[in-house]
This record gives C-alpha cells, sequence and structure tokens, in this order.
C-alpha cells in the first residue's frame, strides 16, 4: 500500500494547489502563507467519517460533502472511492462567495449560506477530479454536494479501506478562512 500512501499525498498536494489557484483566478485572492497539509487518522463511526466543523473553527461552520466514484455504476451501489469535504466559518461564507464573484448571498438565510458552501465545495471538487484526470488516472464520478450546518450528523461516507484523510487549512488576509478534508480509495489509471 506505500504506493497508495505515496498517491494519497500528491493528491493531497494537488488539491492545495487546485484550491489556491480557484481563489486566485476567481477572486484574485493570495494566500496569506502556504496551506497547511496535514496527514490525519479518519475518525470512523458506524462506517462514517466524523466531518465537524466547530473542530475547525470553533465557531458556527457550514460544511458541504462531495463524494467520488470510480463509475456511474459504483455511484449506484454507493461503493464511495473517496469524499472531499469543506469547511467555511459561517461569518465569511458570503464575503468568500462574493470575493469569486457569485451573485450575493443573504447571510441572514441559512438555506441560502448552505447553497453557498455547496456551491463552493463543486467549484474545488470539479476543478479536483479534472486535475486527477490530468495525472493519468480515469474520469471520476462525483456525488452531488451534500450540506450541513456545523458537523455533518451522520457522517460522511469514504472507502471503507482507507484509514487516512489529508486536512488542508487556507489563510487569507492572515486568518484561517477554508479547510478542505479528502480522502480517497485507490485510483485506476487510464489505459
Amino acid at each position: 500500500m506505500a504506493g497508495h500512501e505515496n498517491d494519497l499525498e500528491s493528491l493531497a498536494i494537488t488539491l492545495s494547489k487546485s484550491v489556491a489557484s480557484i481563489l486566485r483566478e476567481k477572486a484574485e485572492l493570495k494566500l496569506s502563507k502556504e496551506p497547511e497539509v496535514k496527514k490525519k487518522y479518519i475518525i470512523e463511526y458506524n462506517g462514517r467519517m466524523r466531518a465537524d466543523g466547530m473542530e475547525k473553527f470553533n465557531d458556527p461552520t457550514f460544511v458541504s460533502v462531495v463524494n467520488y466514484f470510480a463509475t456511474a455504476k459504483d455511484m449506484e451501489k454507493k461503493n464511495i472511492l473517496g469524499a472531499l469535504i469543506v469547511y467555511v466559518q459561517q461569518e465569511y461564507i458570503a464575503t468568500l462567495l462574493r470575493l469569486l464573484k457569485y451573485p450575493p448571498v443573504d447571510d441572514e438565510n441559512e438555506n441560502a449560506m448552505l447553497d453557498a458552501c455547496g456551491t463552493l465545495c463543486n467549484i474545488v471538487a470539479g476543478r479536483f477530479k479534472s486535475e486527477i484526470s490530468t495525472l493519468g488516472f480515469i474520469e471520476l464520478e462525483m456525488s452531488p454536494f451534500s450540506n450541513y450546518k456545523n458537523s455533518a450528523s451522520n457522517g460522511v461516507g469514504f472507502c471503507y479501506k482507507e484509514y487516512d484523510k489529508y486536512e488542508l487549512t487556507f489563510y487569507l488576509e492572515n486568518k484561517k478562512r477554508l479547510v478542505v478534508e479528502m480522502t480517497m480509495g485507490p485510483i485506476p489509471k487510464r489505459k
């Protein structure tokens, strides 16, 4: 499995660069410092991965999740290959989406804020999916995003063979503003 561990680390670095590119290209935002990339153990309960935004920001947080699948058939069968989770502090999501040039978000409307976080998650997950493909892996299938306030109460689906995830922390305006977690099982190479 050492080869897969190296793939997982290189995917985390790719994801880190993808997020930085999105922020730079769409919002002309420059990171205050290099993203922190940390390998962590998956905390699992009843076959689901814990996703708690309050642990990331100790403040109200929006959480959005996208799952990846090797094929459409795997998606139908819910054979999850990977997960990408985006965490954004409630007080910053409307600002971040405005900077990314998306329509204004009513920060008094929780559903609008959840959708905003889901939009951001979709942008990140879609770019990451494209980057994975350019690395020579198969084109993955991607689920629609799921949104939560503070935490995914029932956890997040992930590849049951995985024990590790990567947590990427992004600093904007000298503050921790965005956290992205990713775990991925072995992805088949393109033939």
